[in-house]
């Protein structure tokens, strides 16, 4: 049996694809066979056919960013006439607005700006559990990875610190792919593919869900995706940590990378 046939044939059972396998998949498979697989184990794990969501706004705290990553249009630099740092004046509009549009969680994220200190992040988490009873899912792994650094603190103390202020949840942002080899190339002053994930399992330890993500579509291969949602695959077997998987495709307007041609 070939690899194609037999990654078709273990799906079917609900058995776990290797990396071969998948990989066979990803070439070969025809899109609408993936997503009745798909379908298909999807409602055997959730049987009432229910499928849930939520209602949220991204808000941004800053966008300035010594990362430098080469698909980001967002980041501005510190002299840059556009940079800014969110007030608490903007804040408050900007989570007032989602509540009065039924949202119930905000995502708060933003560059690795040069300037700003634990206190500041602190500062920022109390503001809003002060005034608000919304949830927080906030700062993702190169965020805590960066703010650790800064504030000589381990990644445990850096979340714990978050949490204790009132961080709820922490995305999945900074994944990209988890492959060092292509971080390199496209980030090469986040965090790697290890600091991320021992971020999330760190988080998870902790009690805290986190999300995870993945941005495709830019100079990865097939394999590299399949590393990636392996990784992410043996952390979940691990801490059971994660509530969803967001991919998407990489956006090339005003960045430095060429985008691929379509997705074999």
């Amino acid at each position: 049996m070939n690899l194609y046939d037999r990654g078709i044939e273990k799906a079917f059972a609900d058995k776990r694809l290797c990396f071969e396998e998948a990989l066979s998949l990803y070439y070969d498979a025809d899109l609408l066979v993936l997503a009745q697989l798909a379908c298909r184990r999807r409602k055997k794990i959730h049987q009432n056919n229910i499928v849930t969501y939520l209602i949220d706004r991204n808000i941004n705290y800053t966008n300035v960013c010594v990362s430098g990553c080469l698909f980001c249009a967002f980041y501005r630099d510190l002299d840059h006439d556009d940079a800014f740092v969110i007030s608490k004046r903007e804040l408050k509009k900007k989570i007032e607005e989602t509540i009065a549009l039924g949202g119930t969680q905000i995502l708060l994220q933003g560059g690795m700006h040069p300037n700003l200190e634990m206190d500041y992040y602190l500062d920022l988490l109390r503001y809003i559990r002060r005034n608000f009873s919304i949830h927080i899912h906030g700062f993702s792994p190169p965020e805590i990875v960066y703010l650790s650094q800064k504030s000589s603190l381990s990644i445990y103390d850096t979340i714990k610190k978050l949490v204790d202020a009132g961080l709820n949840t922490i995305p999945g942002g900074g994944g990209e792919i988890l492959v060092d080899e292509i971080r390199k190339k496209i980030s090469p002053n986040k965090c790697t593919a290890g600091e991320w994930l021992g971020v999330m399992k760190t988080a998870h330890k902790l009690g805290i869900k986190t999300t995870a993500t993945m941005m495709f579509g830019h100079i990865e291969k097939p394999k590299h995706i399949i590393e990636h949602l392996i990784k992410v695959r043996n952390l979940q077997d691990e801490t059971m940590g994660f509530t969803a998987f967001i991919p998407w495709t990489f956006q090339p307007d005003n960045t430095q990378i060429k985008i691929q041609g379509a997705t074999p």
